[in-house]
């Protein structure tokens, strides 16, 4: 909804929505109902015992979380804080000890990092992560990422580019001009750049 042109494509590129709230939105689908339960349980001093129902899908329980109506915004700025703190905090804390195990057993090692092909590596993760091999000219809605991938693909790019001590650093605001897979190579290009540029190395 926020790519391509509009009033709407345009509200809802702003920065708020896009860098604040946006990266939090799979991480409020996974949290939301652990912190509805253990909100429930903080205000009433007793668990919403859903497990003691059948439930017809596997992940959430069979009813909403039985609070009142103005408690829902609570609940949502919650698991949005929740869900920031373990983007921001929680999981670059597990990644680094899981990369410190790691070098433990297998050490660290010396050796100078590869140069990406940039072009290449693009098209390997919307392979993997659409099923689909795309082109340079490919737009992102052939490749099947509008906007709700924006913040996977996000994940996924500094993943890949970024080396030892070297964050890439592309955000969401990056990312969403790109109409095509040219498009989003140069924003990793002009990432990497400004990352040598900043003394980031």
């Amino acid at each position: 909804m926020s790519t391509g042109e509009g009033y709407t494509a345009h509200l809802l590129r702003g920065e708020f929505l896009v860098n604040v709230l946006g990266p939090n939105g799979y991480n409020c689908f996974l949290f939301h109902q652990p912190i509805g339960q253990w909100y429930f349980a903080a205000t009433r001093q007793k668990w919403w015992n859903w497990w003691n129902y059948r439930k017809s899908f596997y992940w959430f329980s069979p009813g909403p979380c039985p609070v009142e109506w103005y408690e829902y915004f609570y609940v949502v700025g919650l698991v949005v804080c929740f869900s920031k703190f373990a983007d921001g905090y929680l999981m670059p804390g597990v990644k680094d000890f899981l990369s410190f195990i790691k070098n433990l057993i297998v050490g660290e090692g010396d050796e100078e990092e590869e140069e990406v092909d940039i072009e290449a590596t693009m098209c390997s993760i919307i392979d993997k992560m659409t099923g689909i091999e795309p082109e340079l000219d490919s737009t992102l809605e052939e490749c099947g990422l509008a906007s709700v991938g924006v913040p996977i693909i996000v994940a996924l790019l500094n993943d890949n580019f970024s080396k030892k001590k070297q964050p890439l650093g592309v955000t969401s605001q990056d990312v969403i001009n790109a109409k095509t897979i040219a498009d989003m190579v140069e924003v990793v290009e002009v990432a990497r750049d400004r990352m040598e540029h900043d003394g980031v190395s």
